[in-house]
């Protein structure tokens, strides 16, 4: 099968080859990409957990609001089986991976999924169950899962051959945790639950991944949410609880107040005009948990849709804290 897969592979590289022989383009044509460009050049894109629609979607907020991407688990292109579907219910976080190529997202239904942007199949998927509220790729290609019932972390061994029956770790015991966040330069993970966020270690094996407790900080305050890196900062990480957002420092272990508000569910920032946004619960958009729109730090609207039901928010950004410049997708089984 795998043969017949290499050398449907190759034919169509081929067929590439013959399909992309210059030709000149007319004025027309020429101003018709000028146009398209500019808009490519301006994009500002958001990355939604719509779970009132039972979707991901990506919002271009610099072009009248487009929805630019959509998808959804039990669309065919997904090529998620119809059992599984289910697990997708909920979707807590859309994740951007591999060069923002593809999407590593999880569902409070139990389900986490590495998604090929461009062609929308979720190339592995697999079931971590208790409410899967975050999830995180290990340098190998393996994936990390956080889930806030029952409160544990779980490793699976990531093989794009095998969807649902995935090897994976037994539970990794951490009450109410809430989220993951690998670090590249200093190669450990960060996970936060309750009051506490813990550091480990990862021994970066394909068949045998495990994880050590390095250390342990305690935080100002309980009920730790997001954990999310601080764009462009190689040290600081975001941190929300039930009524503050945070600048956590992971060397010295310092928590900087950045504002007061209760039920963030999602906050990330990014360069020089983008404003940092926040996923806030408003109770609006089906669920106490949801909300319809996606507001700046200081409290201004930057997107509202009353036909959503969003629970996280990101920017579509490179995220060079947690993965290696052009990284491209691999996994250790192969």
């Amino acid at each position: 099968m795998r043969s017949l897969f290499v050398v449907t592979a190759l034919l169509m590289a081929l067929s590439c080859k013959r399909d992309s022989q210059p030709v000149s383009p007319s004025p027309g044509e020429l101003n018709t990409r000028s146009v398209v460009d500019a808009a490519e050049a301006t994009k500002k894109e958001i990355i939604i957990c719509d779970q009132k629609n039972a979707r991901i979607i990506m919002v271009d907020v610099a072009n009248g609001n487009a929805i630019t991407w959509e998808w959804k688990a039990n669309a065919s292109y997904a090529m998620i089986r119809s059992g599984a579907q289910g697990w997708f219910s909920n979707l807590s976080e859309a994740k951007l991976v591999y060069n923002n190529n593809y999407i590593l997202a999880t569902a409070s239904g139990g389900g986490v999924a590495l998604i090929n942007i461009s062609s929308k199949k979720a190339i592995w998927y697999d079931y971590a169950g208790g409410n899967t509220h975050s999830a995180e790729l290990l340098p190998n290609g393996n994936i990390v899962t956080a889930s806030s019932t029952g409160g544990y972390l779980k490793i699976f061994v990531t093989d794009s051959y095998i969807n649902d029956e995935s090897a994976q770790t037994g539970p990794i015991a951490f009450p109410d945790v809430h989220n993951v966040v690998w670090d590249h330069a200093r190669q450990q993970l960060y996970a936060a639950g309750k009051n506490i966020i813990r550091v480990y270690s990862y021994n970066n094996s394909c068949y045998s991944p495990a994880l050590t407790l390095k250390k342990t900080w305690t935080m100002p305050e309980g009920n730790a949410h997001d954990l999310f890196p601080v764009h462009g900062s190689t040290t600081d990480l975001w941190l929300t609880n039930s009524g503050h957002i945070y600048k956590f420092n992971v060397v010295t272990g310092a928590f900087t107040l950045q504002k007061t508000q209760s039920a963030v569910k999602a906050v990330t920032s990014g360069p020089s005009g983008y404003a940092t946004i926040l996923a806030r619960a408003t109770g609006v958009g089906g669920e106490t948990w949801r909300t319809d729109q996606i507001i700046d730090i200081a409290g201004a609207v930057v997107y509202k849709n009353t036909s959503l039901g969003l629970y996280k928010a990101r920017w579509r950004l490179i995220n060079l804290f947690s993965y290696p410049a052009n990284d491209g997708f691999h996994e250790c089984t192969h």
